[in-house]
């Protein structure tokens, strides 16, 4: 059976302001598909069965959870489902997500979540908002769509929009880390949580093992496990991927020499910085610096 596949294209009529929002009411049984966007999901009322390949968890009013670019999911036992599909591609954000990604909510809902949903139900992992906390959601979420489908070019509508969502994003991952720190079955995706938003801080050089074992307060072996299963690379690999992703960023928004740019990113030796590099990248940063056609 040929994979059903959804791309940006179809829905946001303007690449260069890649957000759409949603309403489905009611959500319909949908086949297993993915798509090359982020799918941020808010269920407004009723019920039924969110699945993947293999896995599925039943969906409660206040459930709040990412589905990344690439991963097959569906809907089906619909009963008077209502949710909120907000659709985004990292683009919207530029080169920079300001310190959202400095934040463990972040890292949480849009990167370790999604990692643990391969092989076990995430009922109770998932960002639960009370009712209270939806009546503070959702007119942002209502505003936004709003102002994101506006046509009028003149009205500002875009940056109120983009301001609406990082003020909606912002709450998110504040309440995130609020009520998964407080309970103790959840606090584990929290601190690896927090090991990615150390990670982010901390680009300008390297960082121990050590440090991160006590970010996370686990041992070399269960966090090592942690990240393997999240991220396919060690800690100490994925660290070097993230310092050559910022590498990457400072080539292509400035004309920086090689030397400052390894001295930013924490290799003192710049022979160093390149052999990391292409062992990375696969090329050189030169090479990489003038094919413009790979920045995007």
């Amino acid at each position: 059976m040929r994979k059903l596949q959804l791309f940006a294209n179809d829905y946001f009529y303007d690449p260069t302001f890649p957000l759409k929002v949603l309403r489905r009411d009611p959500e319909l049984a949908y086949p297993l598909h993915s798509h090359d966007f982020f799918e941020l999901v808010i269920i407004s009322s009723g019920k039924g069965i969110h699945f993947g390949k293999s896995h599925e968890f039943t969906l409660m009013p206040g459930n709040v959870f990412v589905i990344p670019p690439g991963m097959e999911h569906g809907y089906k036992e619909i009963q008077d489902l209502v949710l909120y599909n907000i659709l985004f591609t990292k683009d919207l954000f530029g080169e920079s997500y300001f310190d959202l990604k400095k934040m463990p909510g972040f890292q949480a809902l849009f990167y370790v979540e999604p990692s643990y949903r391969s092989d076990a139900p995430l009922t109770e992992r998932f960002l639960q908002l009370s009712p209270s906390q939806m009546a503070e959601v959702i007119p942002m979420i209502d505003s936004l769509m709003t102002e994101s489908d506006s046509t009028n070019m003149n009205r500002g509508s875009r940056a109120l929009a983009y301001s609406i969502m990082l003020q909606f994003l912002v709450t998110l991952f504040r309440t995130y880390e609020k009520s998964f720190s407080a309970n103790p079955d959840h606090r584990k995706i929290l601190r690896l949580a927090s090991v990615f938003s150390y990670i982010e801080s901390h680009l300008e050089g390297s960082i121990t093992t050590e440090e991160l074992m006590d970010v996370a307060a686990m041992s070399a072996s269960t966090l090592n496990r942690y990240f393997k299963k999240a991220t396919g690379l060690s800690p100490v690999e994925f660290q070097i991927h993230k310092r050559i992703e910022l590498a990457c960023q400072i080539m292509r928004t400035t004309d920086l020499p090689m030397l400052l740019i390894a001295d930013r990113t924490g290799f003192a030796d710049s022979n160093y910085f390149t052999r990391t590099f292409r062992k990375v990248m696969g090329m050189s940063p030169t090479a990489y610096r003038k094919n413009k056609t790979l920045w995007y």
